[in-house]
């Protein structure tokens, strides 16, 4: 899938800080999350990003009120349902661009899932993300991150 370089990707902690009221960065997230539903902004997700989002937000040691898994899946199919927001998917080639990654940035350790976030943009033609982890991106000089 080829889109356009309009698109960026919300990276879990935008989801999480748009429904964590007592985020320093909720009011940011929520507005960014409600003009990617709005279409004001072109966004788009993937399958890693909703269940990283899904881990965080049903575990109490990660956020201070977590979700039950039914209300967290239902929050997870809202994104699935979401005509606004376009949905993504690593491709047939996704390990093959991983290893290409891997060998390019020597990244180690739990990076790795950064790196398969950034394989599955490339991808589908995605070269911007929106995160509250900008340095965790940094590295990839194929892609921009966004702090909202």
């Amino acid at each position: 899938m080829t889109t356009s370089n309009q698109f960026a990707l919300l990276d879990s902690n935008i989801l999480i800080y748009a429904l964590d009221s007592t985020s320093v960065y909720h009011f940011e997230a929520r507005s960014l999350r409600e003009e990617a539903l709005k279409d004001k902004i072109q966004a788009c997700v993937c399958p890693q990003v909703l269940m990283e989002f899904f881990a965080v937000i049903t575990n109490s040691r990660k956020v201070k009120t977590p979700l039950t898994p039914q209300k967290a899946r239902e929050e997870v199919e809202k994104y699935l349902k979401a005509t606004n927001i376009l949905k993504i998917y690593p491709s047939d080639d996704i390990l093959e661009r991983m290893l290409f990654l891997l060998k390019k940035y020597e990244i180690k350790g739990v990076q790795v899932f950064d790196l398969q976030l950034v394989a599955t943009m490339l991808a589908n033609g995605i070269t911007r993300i929106y995160t509250y982890n900008q340095s965790d991106f940094a590295k990839f000089g194929e892609i921009e991150a966004i702090t909202p």
